[in-house]
C-alpha cells in the first residue's frame, strides 16, 4: 500500500465521516479523521485473530481498572503504518505530532495493577495469546489534578467526551444485571439450588469494544468495557405511586453505577456504589463469557477445559458466586459439580500486603442489594466448613480464620479470602510479596491449600516503556545488538559486551541528555517550570502515599540545603522532579504533595541554592507523562516502606530506559538487586524482618533526638511552616513522623543518606556512571511481561501461543 492509498483513506475518513474539508477541520478532526482511517487497517486483522481462536482454550482477564494511555502512535506503530501514515499526513501540512498530542489518554485506573494489566494486555497480544479482558467504562475516569498554593485540588476528568474512536459498541451483546429483589427456589428437594431471582432491580450491561494491537504480527485481541445503562422497565414500586417523573428519575439512577471511577482509599468503607460497581462488572463479564463459550457450539459442560479466567485483585472476587450462579440457576448444573467447574476455570492475583487491609464488605449490605449472590456464598462457606470440618475436627479457631465470613458487631465478608477459595491458584506479585501472602496475609489458607500459592514476579512492557517511549536510546540499542531484543527481551543480554565502548558510551550519553532537553521542554511548555538539563535528575513519580516514604526524600533534600547554607557545596547539582496523585480521602499524602511544593518555594527561592539544586512538583501525573519522565532519569528513587510494597514496576521501567535505582528492599526491587548486583544499585535500609523486629519498640522521637541533622530539619520546617499559606495544615503530618513514623522513614534516614552521597559521587564520574547504566538494560529482560505471560500461560492458566 503506498503513500497514496493512506492518503485517500485519511481524507474520506474527514469527509464523510466527520463531515469536515481541510479548511472547517480542526486539529482534532484531524485527528478523529486519521484514528478512524488506522481503525479501518487493524478491524481485518481484528475479525481474522478473533475468528483463529475458535475451538482454542481462551483466557479472561478481569480487571476493574485499566490505565492504557494513549492509542494512536502506539496503534501505528505495532500495524507497522506509522511512517506512511505520517507523509500522507505531513502532505496536508499537518504536523504528526499534533495529532498525537489531541489523543485523549484511556485512564480508567488508580492504581499500579491497572498498570501491570496495560502490559500483561500487550504482552498476550504480541505473543498471539488467545485472551479477551473486561473492563469498566467510566464516564469520570482518574480525577484530573490541579495544584493551588501548593495543595493538590480534584476535577473531573471525562476522558471519553470528546469520543473515543478506537471503540466499537456492541449493543447485540448487550447483558442484564440484577439488583435486589428476592430469592425463589425452584425445587424444594434442592437446598442448594437452583432459585429464582424475582422482583429485582434491572440493569443494562452495554458493552464498548477496545482493540489491543500485537507487535507486528498482525494479532488483536480485545478489551470489552461495560457501560451501565437504565432498563427499559420502571422500578416495581410504580404501581403504587404512579408519579411518571419520579419513576423516571429513580430509573436513571441505574446509568450511574459506571459513572465515577473510585479513587483509592479505606476498602473497608462500605458504599453502595461501589459494591454495585463490582457485582455489576462481574456479572456482566461471567454472563457474556458463558455466552461466548455456547455460541461457539460449545456445551456449558466443558467450560472448564476451554475457558480460564483470571482475577485481578479481590475487587472481582463476586466473580466466583456469580459464576455459582449462571451455573446452577441459569444452566442446571448440579452444585458439587458447578463448584468443581468454578474452582478449575478461576486463578487470583493478589497485591494485599497486609490482612486488616483485604477488602470486606457487610453481610447485611449484600444481602439487600445482592440476596441470591448472598445465599451463595452463605452455601459456598456452609460446604467449605463441613469439608474442613470433615478433614481437620471441630477446631473451632481454624473454622473462624478459614471461614468466609467474619464474625463481629457487624458481620462481613471476606472477599480476598473468597477470591482464594474459589480459585485454583493464587499468586503474588513478588518473590517478596509471595512469602509475605503465605505467612502474614493468608498463614491459615496456605497452611490448608500449600498448592494453590506461587510467585509471579510483575514485569513491564518493554515494547512500550522502551521501544515505545525512548526511540532514540530503541534505535542505538538496535543498532549495536539487532532488532531481536524487541520481540525477544532476553536478547538485550548482548548490550552487555558494549559496558565498556567509548563509542556505545558516548552515544548513550547523548541519547540520555536528548530525553532529559524534551522532559525540560514539556515541563516548560505545559506548566512553566525551567529546569537545567545539565543537572542530575532525581525522580519521584508515583502515587503519593506516606507508605511510598515521599517524605524520606524531602528530608535528604532539605539536609542537602542545610549544608549549603552553611557553606558547603553539593559534589553534584541535582533537579528532584516529584509527580504523582494523592487519594482524595488521603489526608496526610495530600500533606505530603503540599511539603514537596513548599520545600520547593523553600530551595528555588533561595539566592544560595536556586544554582545547585531544584525542586519541582510536575501536576496531573498519567501515562503521557510517564513517556517523558522515564527515558529522562539519571536516578529512580524506589524507596516505599519494605512492609508494604508488595512489587514497584517503576523501578523496572526506569531500569529498562538506562536509570540507576535507589531501592528499598522490597517487592520486585529485592529481584533487581539481585539482577543487577548491589554494585549497580543503590540498596538501602532494613529488610522486612529487620522492620518486624524492630516495630514493637520503635521510637522516632529518639531517633531525632539523637540525629543533628534531622533536629536541624525539623526545626527549619516548623520555624517556615508559620510564613507558608495554610502552613499549619502541615503540622499532622510532621507529628506523625515525630511521634509514630508507621512508614519507618526515620529508621531508614541515616542509610538512605549514606547511599545517595554514594550517588552524587559516582555521578561525577559519568563514564563510571553510564557504563552501569548500560550493564542496567542489559540485565532487564526477565522483567518484562512477556516472561510473566509465558509463566501465567504454562503453569495457571493452561493456554498456548498463536
Amino acid at each position: 500500500m503506498g503513500y497514496k492509498y493512506f492518503r485517500d483513506i485519511y481524507i474520506r475518513y474527514l469527509r464523510n465521516f466527520l463531515a469536515k474539508d481541510e479548511m472547517t477541520a480542526t486539529t482534532f478532526d484531524k485527528f478523529m479523521a486519521l484514528a478512524y482511517a488506522v481503525r479501518s487497517e487493524l478491524v481485518p486483522h481484528w475479525i481474522s485473530t478473533q475468528r483463529s481462536y475458535i475451538g482454542k482454550r481462551r483466557l479472561y482477564i478481569l480487571s476493574m481498572e485499566h490505565m492504557l494511555g494513549k492509542s494512536l502512535q502506539k496503534n501505528m506503530t505495532n500495524l507497522g503504518i506509522e511512517e506512511a501514515f505520517a507523509a500522507a499526513v505531513n502532505s496536508f501540512g499537518i504536523s504528526i505530532k499534533d495529532l498525537f498530542d489531541k489523543d485523549n489518554e484511556l485512564n480508567l485506573g488508580n492504581s499500579g495493577k491497572s498498570r501491570v494489566v496495560a502490559c500483561l494486555l500487550e504482552s498476550m497480544a504480541t505473543l498471539g495469546m488467545p485472551a479477551m479482558a473486561y473492563g469498566m467504562r467510566y464516564d469520570y475516569g482518574q480525577f484530573r489534578q490541579e495544584i493551588k498554593n501548593g495543595m493538590q485540588k480534584e476535577c473531573p476528568n471525562d476522558c471519553l467526551h470528546k469520543g473515543h474512536p478506537w471503540e466499537i459498541i456492541r449493543s447485540e451483546y448487550i447483558g442484564m444485571v440484577k439488583f435486589a429483589g428476592e430469592c425463589v427456589r425452584v425445587d424444594e428437594s434442592l437446598p442448594l439450588g437452583p432459585y429464582e431471582w424475582k422482583g429485582a432491580e434491572e440493569v443494562y450491561a452495554m458493552p464498548y469494544d477496545t482493540p489491543l494491537v500485537g507487535h507486528k504480527n498482525d494479532v488483536i485481541n480485545t478489551l470489552r468495557l461495560w457501560s451501565a445503562w437504565a432498563s427499559e422497565e420502571f422500578l416495581p414500586d410504580y404501581m403504587y405511586h404512579n408519579d411518571y417523573v419520579r419513576a423516571c428519575e429513580e430509573k436513571s439512577l441505574s446509568g450511574r453505577i459506571t459513572k465515577v471511577l473510585f479513587p483509592d482509599e479505606d476498602v473497608k468503607r462500605a458504599h453502595d456504589m461501589r459494591i454495585k460497581q463490582q457485582y455489576f462488572f462481574v456479572s456482566a463479564s461471567i454472563q457474556d463469557i458463558v455466552r461466548r463459550h455456547k455460541r461457539n457450539g460449545n456445551s456449558i459442560q466443558t467450560l472448564d477445559s476451554k475457558v480460564a479466567i483470571h482475577l485481578s485483585g479481590s475487587s472481582c472476587a463476586l466473580a466466583i458466586p456469580e459464576m455459582m450462579r449462571v451455573l446452577v440457576d441459569l444452566e442446571g448444573i448440579e452444585w458439587t459439580q458447578a463448584w468443581e467447574m468454578t474452582t478449575k476455570i478461576f486463578s487470583y492475583t493478589s497485591s494485599a500486603t497486609h490482612r486488616d487491609y483485604t477488602e470486606t464488605w457487610p453481610v447485611y449490605k449484600i444481602g439487600q442489594l445482592m440476596p441470591r449472590i448472598m445465599q451463595i456464598i452463605f452455601d459456598i462457606n456452609l460446604e467449605h466448613l463441613d469439608q474442613v470440618r470433615s478433614q481437620c475436627g471441630d477446631n473451632v479457631e481454624l473454622l473462624r480464620n478459614l471461614s468466609l465470613i467474619e464474625e463481629g458487631e457487624v458481620k462481613r465478608i471476606r472477599f480476598a479470602d473468597m477470591a482464594a477459595l474459589g480459585s485454583n491458584s493464587i499468586s503474588g506479585v513478588s518473590a517478596a510479596h509471595t512469602e509475605f501472602l503465605k505467612s502474614h496475609v493468608f498463614p491459615v489458607y496456605h497452611a490448608h491449600y500449600p498448592k494453590k500459592f506461587s510467585c509471579k514476579s510483575n514485569g513491564v512492557s518493554h515494547r512500550h516503556w522502551l521501544y515505545g517511549a525512548n526511540r532514540p536510546l530503541a534505535a542505538l540499542i538496535t543498532r549495536v545488538i539487532g532488532d531481536g531484543w524487541i520481540r525477544h527481551p532476553e536478547e538485550l543480554e548482548k548490550f552487555e559486551a558494549f559496558v565498556s565502548n567509548t563509542g556505545v558510551l558516548k552515544d548513550f550519553h547523548n541519547v540520555k541528555n536528548l530525553a532529559k532537553n524534551r522532559l525540560c521542554e514539556a515541563m516548560k511548555e505545559k506548566h512553566g517550570i525551567v529546569v537545567d538539563s545539565t543537572m542530575l535528575f532525581d525522580m519521584h513519580s508515583r502515587s503519593f502515599h506516606t507508605l511510598k516514604r515521599q517524605a524520606l526524600h524531602i528530608l535528604y533534600i532539605l539536609n542537602n540545603y542545610l549544608k549549603i547554607k552553611n557553606g558547603k557545596a553539593p559534589v553534584c547539582r541535582r533537579a528532584f522532579i516529584f509527580a504523582g496523585k494523592a487519594s482524595p480521602s488521603d489526608f496526610l499524602a495530600k500533606q505530603i504533595i503540599h511539603l514537596v511544593n513548599v520545600v520547593a518555594d523553600i530551595v528555588n527561592g533561595d539566592p544560595d541554592a536556586k544554582d545547585l539544586m531544584k525542586v519541582v512538583f510536575v501536576p496531573n501525573f498519567g501515562v503521557s507523562w510517564a513517556e517523558l519522565f522515564v527515558p529522562a532519569a539519571n536516578l529512580s528513587e524506589q524507596i516505599s516502606t519494605v512492609t508494604n510494597e508488595p512489587a514497584g514496576t517503576f523501578a523496572m521501567k526506569y531500569s529498562f530506559n538506562g536509570a540507576l535505582t535507589l531501592a528499598s528492599r522490597c517487592g520486585t526491587n529485592i529481584e533487581l538487586i539481585k539482577s543487577l548486583g548491589e554494585e549497580n544499585i543503590f540498596a538501602f535500609g532494613k529488610t522486612t524482618e529487620e522492620i518486624i523486629a524492630v516495630n514493637s519498640h520503635y521510637n522516632p522521637g529518639k531517633i531525632i533526638e539523637e540525629d543533628e541533622r534531622l533536629r536541624e530539619i525539623f526545626a527549619l520546617l516548623e520555624s517556615s511552616l508559620h510564613s507558608v499559606p495554610e502552613g499549619y495544615a502541615l503540622y499532622p503530618l510532621l507529628s506523625s513522623l515525630r511521634d509514630s513514623d508507621r512508614s519507618f522513614v526515620l529508621t531508614d534516614f541515616a542509610d538512605y543518606i549514606n547511599k545517595q552521597d554514594k550517588a552524587d559521587e559516582l555521578y561525577n564520574d559519568r563514564a563510571v556512571w553510564d557504563s552501569k547504566c548500560l550493564r542496567n538494560i542489559s540485565k532487564m529482560g526477565w522483567f518484562s511481561t512477556d516472561r510473566l505471560v509465558k509463566e501465567f500461560a504454562s503453569d495457571i492458566w493452561k493456554i498456548t501461543q498463536g
